[in-house]
């Protein structure tokens, strides 16, 4: 101590005149060229192709041996701008890939896709003001208009920082696409799948064409003119029951119940359906003897208590083969009363009105007994009137969804005695057609249907072999193809794909010969899709020789999207033969809205296992992907669903950009890809300015750090052993160790939200909470060789490399930025984060210590609990700084945190960010206990004087340094 005394009064001497400003020149201070601010305009433009576009090329050209991962993209459609869902989608493909490249160094393959037929587009180019003399010129004007959508829709993807190849998509409209697709729709003929058949599909009368299930949307406060409506009964066998019953009742006056919410199918009324196992009675009132369901009977009853319940039970198999009028259409025509196994007792009467021309189950009980399925309403939804009976004949051609129609046909009904009730305004949920928002209609047309019965057994092996995220989806998925026997994959538009068939004039009937349809494949390749479109009175060219071409005529239907993009699959390999002899999935990974599992997953599987097939038999059973991902919807910070009349809408670029109204920060990129990376995609995710702030304040936690770690270690040179470091750097590689180790699970497991809530964790609580703020007087004021300095900096790398790997997938830019500074730290030839072998990143199992973890959180509640008391001292103005402070800890030998404080003397000051730690024996102010051992503590000032460099209170005077800053500044010297 003496010769310490001697020292410092020796250069104290030397220091006389000098202002303390000076010595910031002997402190090691961060350096760093790593701003605090967020890149905008040029500078993020730069970092977006470095870090995505140019890694895409770099990896297919030194990565071509690499096992490959294939995501295949699910094809946005071509129309309209870009919402917050697509920037969900397609940023969450985006970190899976990131993820494979960096950890798994595979081979990325991943094409952007565009899904370009159907009706959106052709309704779009007829409301652009301009008259279309043929079809031919419609789809030339949806080609135009999807290319220039696909083009926008192009440049908006490149903000999300999406590593890909852009100018190679695959595009449905496309002529080779097109081309495969139709190769695919002759495996159908050739399987023996496809028919022709006149049965209800559902119906836009907007935009009329057939919908699939997964065109519609459901409205659940849709509101329907419901009716109860009366049928007199005419056989006598229901008479002489009841009369055997002991109830008779006069011939007339026995009628048919029933309810329901399309009255303006009435007027095609073929039967009515009962349940044979059901049991029913009669309700009678003064005038008339009713027939429902008994256990119905009741809710019957509330609408007109002047009924009464009979005594007497109907079984259902009683009433089939009964005969009724329908007085109201005035033809004298009678219909039966069958069986329906659709038919409940759970709502309504018990007895269901059969209209086999506007209902599903109606046509399979009518087509069972031979009823007609023609239907009176045209391709607009209105009524054909020389198809009407003559009771209805002033209907004319109304339109059938239209309320006043409905009315219309009560009021008819009321007229002929026939209206029990009537409810105008019958709120339940009901389908409304996705493109035209509008109600839809069943309505019987000739249509085009896959038989998927027969595949069905294939497509559920197929699944069963299948990973869903989260598993629910597969239940889902696989109940959408177990109630699905078949699908109607033929639309009556003009923007689509053709059906590549023919019909004889003379019958009318469809030519499905499978080398016909082939021969005709080969032409549409020869000639376009367009061509197929171009009226002709000869067909010649697109038949073979022997064919008189003036006898036939080519079919004017297209096919359902679902077909275009579920036939997507057909890119990921060189050829369609190629794709159908893999042993594999095609694809790793099938990533979309929950709303695919009936729409683009479904049609997927199916086309793939319908291509599979030989001649009828032999389908494989596998699916195109391996594995199924499932992300739900955007709704706002009050959980309602997006929409301009609620003014909650926001899009990708003002989360990017920030805006006014409502006030949102600047995010850049990686702030939206934050966002996305944040929310649990699994279920809907929420939007919102507040949500915003705290993705941008992050995102500013994460600059800070990586400032930090670039900042300390400017000088950084040579690592220290393991061994050689104190238990504080050995605790922190240990948790960075566990952080990385669980957020590769999370990553394996999609799991990304988690992913980011343990990095924040590890930031705040670790890092800055404690490893920054211990570590700042050794880094700045140590020499800059010291070994516990290089040690701190040997941890301080360990944690950049660790950062930087956890956070590439996730923030491109910020870690591509962050690396292109590290890079001349750590003498490192890649120019890029994402061209580092895995191996880099990967922490060493031995910073893996369970003994220093259990020690050091043992000190950390010691800690605590000091620093609650330090800042209790501080609101009573005992201090200002916690430099000023010297804090006695008395703790009892030979136990575990006595041994703790004892091996890390040398730098509890800075554990505990005052000035001095001294271990004494004796009672003191304060006790607390770890592990049930009392430790007494006394905080009081510090009886030295500030260092004028380093500001610790370990001066012998205020004009002189402290030991260990007069070494480092003489050793300068």
């Amino acid at each position: 101590m003496l010769r310490f005394k001697s020292k410092v009064r020796t250069f104290a001497t030397s220091l006389v005149g000098l202002e303390k400003k000076n010595f910031s020149k002997t402190l090691l201070l961060p350096k760093t060229n790593f701003g605090p601010k967020i890149p905008k305009g040029d500078i993020r433009e730069v970092l977006i192709k470095q870090s995505s576009q140019d890694i895409y090329k770099w990896q297919k050209e030194n990565k071509a041996n690499r096992r490959e991962f294939v995501l295949h993209d699910g094809p946005p459609y071509a129309n309209g701008d870009l919402h917050l869902g697509h920037a969900l989608n397609k940023i969450t493909k985006d970190i899976i890939n990131r993820f494979e490249l960096v950890f798994h160094d595979r081979l990325i393959k991943y094409s952007p896709g565009w899904d370009c037929h159907g009706l959106p587009i052709e309704m779009k180019v007829e409301t652009l003001g301009k008259k279309y003399e043929s079809a031919v010129e419609i789809r030339k004007a949806c080609r135009d208009w999807a290319n220039a959508m696909i083009d926008k829709q192009r440049q908006s993807f490149k903000e999300y920082a999406i590593m890909t190849d852009f100018d190679k998509p695959y595009i449905t409209m496309n002529h080779a696409y097109e081309i495969n697709q139709l190769k695919i729709f002759s495996k159908l003929i050739e399987n023996g799948l496809l028919s022709q058949q006149l049965k209800p599909v559902w119906w836009g009368c907007d935009t009329q064409t057939a919908l699939a299930e997964a065109e519609l949307e459901y409205n659940d406060k849709h509101k329907s003119v419901a009716v109860h409506v009366k049928f007199p009964v005419v056989s006598e066998n229901l008479y002489k029951y009841s009369e055997s019953k002991g109830h008779a009742v006069e011939f007339g006056k026995l009628k048919l119940l029933i309810w329901t919410s399309t009255p303006w199918t009435i007027p095609l009324n073929r039967a009515i359906c009962v349940n044979e196992n059901m049991t029913y009675t009669l309700i009678q009132n003064v005038t008339e003897t009713l027939v429902v369901a008994k256990s119905l009977a009741e809710q019957v009853l509330k609408i007109d208590p002047s009924y009464k319940i009979v005594n007497i039970d109907i079984p259902g198999s009683v009433l089939t083969g009964t005969f009724y009028t329908n007085p109201a259409s005035d033809d004298s025509k009678e219909y039966p009363v069958l069986h329906g196994d659709h038919v409940i007792e759970t709502a309504g009467t018990g007895l269901v009105h059969n209209a086999p021309a506007h209902g599903r189950e109606d046509y399979i009980v009518g087509r069972k007994h031979g009823l007609s399925v023609e239907s009176a309403v045209d391709n607009n939804g209105k009524y054909i009137a020389k198809f009407l009976p003559p009771g209805f004949q002033k209907l004319g051609d109304a339109k059938v969804t239209d309320v006043k129609t409905n009315v219309i046909c009560a009021n008819i009904l009321n007229e002929s005695g026939m209206l029990f009730h009537l409810d105008k305004k019958f709120v339940h949920s009901y389908p409304y057609d996705w493109r035209s928002k509008t109600p839809v209609i069943q309505r019987a047309t000739p249509q085009w249907f896959v038989n998927v019965e027969k595949i069905k057994p294939y497509a559920k092996e197929a699944l069963s072999k299948v990973e869903f995220y989260p598993q629910s989806g597969s239940n889902r998925l696989t109940s959408f193809v177990e109630n699905r026997s078949e699908w109607c994959i033929s639309r009556q538009r003009v923007w689509g794909v053709p059906l590549p068939i023919v019909y004889e004039r003379a019958t009318g009937d469809a030519v499905l010969d499978l080398k016909l349809i082939n021969y005709i494949i080969e032409k549409i390749d020869e000639f376009g899709t367009d061509e197929w479109f171009v009226e002709e009175t000869d067909i010649s060219r697109w038949l073979p020789d022997e064919m008189d071409g003036s006898k036939y005529f080519k079919g004017k239907d297209t096919m359902d999207v679902w077909f275009d993009s579920g036939t997507s699959w057909s890119t990921l390999k060189s050829s369609l033969q190629e794709c159908a002899t893999t042993n594999e999935p095609l694809a790793d990974i099938y990533l979309e809205g929950s709303d695919q599992h009936r729409g683009w997953f479904q049609s997927s599987l199916l086309n793939k296992i319908i291509y599979s097939g030989s001649n009828g038999t032999s389908f494989q059973p596998m699916a195109p992907f391996k594995k199924v991902i499932t992300h739900g919807f955007i709704t706002d910070g009050k959980g309602q669903k997006m929409s301009k009349s609620l003014g909650n809408v926001f899009s990708p670029r003002e989360a990017i950009e920030g805006c006014k109204k409502p006030l949102t920060p600047y995010l850049g990129t990686d702030g939206l890809r934050l966002w996305v990376a944040s929310s649990n995609y699994k279920q809907d995710v929420s939007f919102s300015p507040e949500v915003l702030t705290r993705v941008s304040e992050v995102a500013k936690k994460y600059r800070v750090t990586f400032k930090y770690l670039l900042g300390n270690l400017h000088d950084f040179k040579d690592p220290v052993n393991y061994d050689q470091m104190s238990a504080l750097d050995k605790y922190i590689l240990h948790t960075l160790f566990q952080l990385q180790q669980a957020c590769l699970e999370f990553y394996q497991d999609f799991n990304f939200s988690r992913v980011v809530s343990s990095i924040n964790t590890h930031v705040n609580s670790i890092s800055s909470a404690i490893y920054f703020d211990v570590s700042k007087d050794c880094l700045y004021t140590d020499s800059a060789n010291s070994v516990r300095r290089r040690s701190i900096q040997t941890v301080l790398n360990e944690m950049m490399k660790t950062y930087l790997g956890l956070l590439a997938p996730i923030q491109p830019l910020l870690t591509q930025e962050a690396w292109s500074e590290y890079i001349r730290i750590a003498s490192l030839k890649e120019d890029s984060v994402f061209k580092v072998d895995s191996k880099f990143f990967i922490l060493s199992e031995k910073y893996e210590n369970e003994t220093v973890e259990k020690s050091f959180n043992e000190f950390l509640e010691l800690r605590d609990d000091i620093f609650r008391t330090v800042e209790s001292l501080k609101q009573q103005k005992f201090f200002k700084n916690k430099l000023e402070l010297e804090i006695l800890l008395s703790v009892k030998e030979n136990t575990n945190i006595f041994r703790f404080l004892k091996e890390n003397s040398s730098y509890l000051d800075d554990l505990f960010l005052v000035s001095s730690v001294k271990l004494v024996e004796g009672d003191l102010d304060y006790t607390f206990r770890v592990n049930d051992e009392p430790v007494s503590i006394r905080i009081q000032h510090s009886s030295k004087c500030k260092c004028p460099r380093c500001w610790k209170y370990t001066s012998e005077s205020p004009d002189i340094l402290c030991e260990k800053c007069d070494s480092v500044v003489e050793s300068l010297n």
